[in-house]
């Protein structure tokens, strides 16, 4: 299918394949390769930013058994430097609204609620959002069953991530997951290598922790999608409760989620700040660093080469002890909740 660039094209017009999970449809994965294939030839601006992609420049930074990728992306400036105070996201469009999209962008329609689409601004390859068909603001507990289910549905290739509205969403008003590669985010391959301690939860879940530099993960994994999304939903009250937040409000946090030998794993960042402080420095002290679920498992995108060629390990663990709960109170939660 070939979406005209002079209209703009309904939700219906956009979709080029269909995934509801009925028996003997091809897999979600393939579906997806599919809709990246087609937007290179279909969508100028997306085939570029791509192209840029592949020379993006990319450091490592290593102490002990951690390693901090850096990524300098000037392509994510607009997500990185993008105001989400309440004023400037109502006075914007939404580009996640099906009537906001570009008019090239095509989608996946996912189990009726959800378009999968290409990232216009990608940060891997490939890169995809997962956003939902209506303007529902982001939020998890609503749907973790469909984080669940889609993590399941994309298979073992890929990994599904989560941004909180307060913790690195450019799109804090239209709910939305994302979706790369697996193994390409640091934490999943050390959480492979070292996965903390642990505790046995019931329904066969297993809650465990582990210290990182700067911040603190705690990680879900079970094979009982029930049991899994009822432990992730009471562990959210513990987290608002925590870190002293609104009561209206989500806890702060990012997650990502795999799944592999029919079992669920999650890794979450628990959170108490947006930015950094050396977010709001003047001149040569400010780096524009907004840390989401990538940047807090191990991977720093830099939009400016000047933040890239400074980064360094020490001001990578300034960034993460800054913007994530503590250690202290994480290890209170893990340690208080029931089993």
């Amino acid at each position: 299918m070939t979406i005209s660039m002079s209209t703009p094209a309904t939700a219906t017009e956009r979709i080029i394949a269909v995934y509801d999970g009925a028996p003997g449809e091809p897999p979600l994965a393939s579906r997806c390769r599919e809709l990246f294939s087609q937007q290179m030839f279909t969508w100028q601006e997306f085939a570029a930013a791509h192209l840029e992609l592949n020379g993006a420049w990319l450091r490592e930074l290593s102490s002990g058994p951690h390693t901090i990728l850096v990524q300098f992306n000037p392509g994510r400036t607009v997500s990185a430097t993008a105001a989400i105070d309440a004023a400037a996201v109502r006075n914007r469009p939404c580009f996640l609204c099906p009537d906001g999209l570009p008019v090239s962008q095509a989608a996946v329609r996912y189990r009726e609620d959800f378009l999968i689409l290409v990232n216009p601004r990608p940060i891997f390859s490939p890169h995809y959002t997962v956003a939902h068909v209506r303007h529902l603001p982001q939020r998890l507990e609503p749907h973790i069953d469909t984080l669940l289910t889609l993590t399941r549905d994309l298979g073992d290739g890929l990994t599904v991530f989560y941004n909180g509205p307060r913790c690195g969403a450019s799109a804090p008003d239209h709910h939305h997951f994302q979706v790369c590669p697996a193994g390409t985010i640091p934490v999943e391959k050390l959480w492979e290598e070292n996965g903390g301690k642990r505790r046995e939860l019931a329904g066969g879940v297993s809650l465990g922790i582990r210290e990182m530099p700067g911040r603190t993960v705690l990680a879900m994994e079970g094979g009982n999608q029930a049991a899994v999304a009822d432990a992730l939903v009471r562990l959210l009250p513990m987290l608002g409760r925590a870190a002293e937040s609104d009561s209206d409000a989500e806890p702060m946090l990012n997650l990502l989620c795999h799944y592999q030998d029919k079992r669920w794993r999650l890794l979450l960042f628990p959170r108490r700040r947006h930015r950094p402080a050396a977010y709001y420095r003047e001149g040569e002290e400010a780096v524009l660093v907004t840390p989401g679920a990538v940047e807090m498992g191990g991977l720093l995108i830099t939009v400016r080469e000047e933040d890239f060629l400074k980064m360094n390990f020490a001001l990578a663990e300034e960034i993460y002890r800054e913007v994530a709960l503590e250690g202290e109170t994480v290890e209170k939660i893990f340690g208080a909740f029931p089993a």
